[in-house]
C-alpha cells in the first residue's frame, strides 16, 4: 500500500518512488498493430535488439482483434511477406483475410525476425532527458516499470508515447475536434454468399433496404445509410450456404476517441447496434436467411485520435494532387474517406479553393461514391475543378507519404507510424489503411535502426540511405513512376506495385 496525501483541490499527490528498469533495448516499438509489426520486424532485421510492446493478447490490431479483414492499399516489402504467409495458410482470398489465422502469421513473422514481444502491457509514460526520448514506463501484472531504449517507434495509433513526451498534436475535425465515426465490426456465419451476390449486383440496394426497414420499424434508428463493406472470410466452406462474412455497418457518432468514458459508451452502443443490425440483415438481405451472429470485434474501429505534428504535415491538397515527395517512404492510392463524425454517410471530398473558387474535390473515381454530398447540392469536381463527365483521374495514381511525417517536431530519438502520422484531418482519412500503416512502420523501424548504426538522430538520418535500404527490402516507393533524387534510376528487379482499390475488391469477391 502506498499512502497518498489528499489535497484541498480534490487531487491526490502521488508519492515519488524509484521504478525498476525491466530491460533495455536498442529499439522499443509501442503498439502491435500493422505499423508496429512492420517497425519491429525491420528494426530487428537491421541488427537492432528490438522489443515490441502490445496491450492486448495478440498482434495485428484492427486486422485481427478489430475484424477488419480487408488489408487494402499497396503491397510490397514486409506486406508481401505477410500476404504470402496468409495464402500458405488458406487465410487470404482476393483482399479478404482470416483474422484468427492472421494472429498466428504475425506471431511467426515477428518472432522469426528475432523480436522480443511483451503482451498484456500498457505504456503509461515517456522517459525524456535533454529533449530526447530514452525509453518508456510500462504497467502490467508485474507493476510499474521502466524500459530503456535508444530509439522508440510509436505505433500506438493514438500517438500515446509522443503525447506523453510532450509532442504537439492535432486531433479531430477542424473547428470542433470531433473524431470520425467509430465502428464495431461483426461476423455472421451461415451465409449463402452466391445468393447475396446475385441480389446485390452493382445497384445501391442496401441504401433502399435500410430505408424500407426504417419505415417498417425494423430498425430503431438510422445507424448508417449504406453498407460500408462486407468481406467473405477465406478458408470456410464456400458455395454450400455456409459462408462467413465480416461486416462494417455499426457506427457510433460524435466520438471523443481520447476519452475512456466515451470509448466505453461507444463499445456498449456498438454491441446494441449489432444486435438489431444482424437481425435486420437476416430478415431483409437475400442469402442471410439462415445466418447467425458469431462475434463482435473486441477492438473498436477507431479511425483517428491524435495526429502528431511532424516536420511535414501531409494535407488534403497533397492527396488530391497526387503530390510526389523527395523523401517518400511509402505510397497510397486511397482517397478521402471520412466516416461522418456527427451523422450518417461517408465523406469522400474536401472543400478547397480551385482557381479562386470554392470547390468540393475528390481524389479519384471512388469519390463519386460519397454518401454525404456537399452543402447546398454543390457538385463534386476533380483537382482541376472539372465535374462529373469531364473529370480526369490518373488511373492507378498514387500520392507519396514523406519520411518527415514520421518525425515529431519536438523530441529526438522518436518516430511515429500508422494513423497517428503528421497529417491534417482529411489527409489522414486517406492514408490510414492497413497496408499503408504497415509500410510506414517498416520505414520507421528501418530508420530507427539505421540512425543507431550511423550514430545520428532519426531526424538527421540521410533519407537516401533509408530509401535505398527500403527498396532493397522490396518496398515500393513509386520509383518506376517518378524521379526520386536518392534513386537516380529504378534498380533492376525493383518490385512493381500490387494493390486493389475498394471498388476492385468488391468486384472480385
Amino acid at each position: 500500500m502506498i499512502p497518498y496525501d489528499r489535497l484541498d483541490t480534490g487531487q491526490l499527490r502521488e508519492p515519488a518512488r524509484l521504478l525498476p528498469v525491466e530491460s533495455a533495448y536498442d529499439v522499443a516499438v509501442v503498439g502491435g498493430g500493422p505499423a508496429g509489426v512492420g517497425a519491429a520486424i525491420t528494426a530487428a532485421r537491421q541488427g537492432a535488439r528490438t522489443l515490441l510492446v502490445e496491450q492486448w493478447s495478440c498482434l495485428g490490431g484492427l486486422t485481427t482483434l478489430g475484424l477488419v479483414a480487408i488489408p487494402l492499399d499497396f503491397v510490397s516489402g514486409v506486406g508481401k511477406e505477410m500476404f504470402d504467409a496468409l495464402e500458405a495458410l488458406d487465410a487470404l482470398q482476393w483482399r479478404n483475410s482470416d483474422p484468427e489465422k492472421h494472429k498466428l502469421v504475425l506471431d511467426r513473422m515477428v518472432r522469426g525476425a528475432g523480436v522480443e514481444i511483451l503482451l498484456h502491457t500498457t505504456v503509461c509514460e515517456a522517459i525524456v532527458a535533454a529533449g530526447a526520448l530514452r525509453g518508456v514506463v510500462i504497467e502490467n501484472i508485474g507493476g510499474r516499470q521502466a524500459i530503456l531504449a535508444d530509439r522508440v517507434v510509436d505505433c500506438s495509433g493514438d500517438g500515446a508515447v509522443a503525447a506523453f513526451a510532450g509532442c504537439a498534436f492535432a486531433r479531430g475535425r477542424d473547428g470542433d475536434g470531433m473524431n470520425q465515426g467509430v465502428s464495431t465490426e461483426f461476423r455472421l456465419g451461415g451465409v449463402n454468399f452466391a445468393a447475396y451476390k446475385a441480389w446485390v449486383g452493382s445497384d445501391p440496394k442496401w441504401l433502399r433496404t435500410i430505408q424500407l426497414a426504417l419505415q417498417r420499424g425494423d430498425l430503431p434508428y438510422e445507424v448508417d445509410n449504406h453498407l460500408n463493406w462486407l468481406t467473405r472470410i477465406p478458408g470456410r466452406p464456400q458455395g454450400e450456404g455456409m459462408d462467413e462474412v465480416s461486416i462494417c455497418l455499426a457506427h457510433s457518432r460524435r466520438c471523443d476517441t481520447l476519452s475512456a468514458r466515451d470509448l466505453t459508451r461507444i463499445a456498449l452502443e456498438g454491441r446494441e447496434q449489432v444486435d438489431f443490425l444482424w437481425k435486420f440483415i437476416k430478415k431483409y438481405i437475400p442469402g442471410f436467411e439462415r445466418c447467425w451472429l458469431i462475434d463482435t470485434g473486441p477492438l473498436l474501429g477507431v479511425r483517428d485520435s491524435r495526429r502528431i505534428l511532424g516536420d511535414y504535415v501531409i494535407t488534403a491538397r497533397d492527396i488530391a494532387a497526387l503530390r510526389k515527395q523527395d523523401d517518400v517512404i511509402t505510397v497510397s492510392h486511397h482517397g478521402y474517406d471520412v466516416h461522418n463524425p456527427d451523422g450518417v454517410g461517408n465523406i469522400k471530398w474536401a472543400e478547397m479553393e480551385v482557381d479562386g473558387e470554392t470547390r468540393y474535390v475528390i481524389c479519384n473515381g471512388g469519390g463519386w461514391g460519397t454518401t454525404l454530398m456537399p452543402p447546398n447540392g454543390a457538385p463534386l469536381t476533380d483537382y482541376r475543378g472539372r465535374g462529373q463527365g469531364e473529370a480526369q483521374f490518373d488511373a492507378g495514381g498514387f500520392y507519396d507519404i514523406p519520411y518527415r511525417c514520421l518525425v515529431p517536431r519536438d523530441v529526438e530519438n522518436l518516430l511515429v507510424a500508422g494513423r497517428c502520422l503528421s497529417a491534417d484531418f482529411l489527409a489522414q482519412s486517406g492514408c490510414r489503411l492497413i497496408m499503408a500503416c504497415l509500410d510506414m512502420g517498416q520505414a520507421a523501424g528501418t530508420a530507427a535502426a539505421l540512425s543507431l548504426r550511423q550514430q545520428v538522430t532519426p531526424r538527421r538520418l540521410p533519407v537516401g540511405d533509408l530509401q535505398r535500404t527500403l527498396v532493397a527490402q522490396g518496398m515500393y516507393l513509386g520509383q518506376d513512376k517518378h524521379a526520386i533524387p536518392a534513386l537516380a534510376a529504378m534498380p533492376a528487379g525493383a518490385p512493381a506495385a500490387e494493390y486493389t482499390s475498394i471498388g476492385q475488391h468488391l468486384q472480385r469477391q
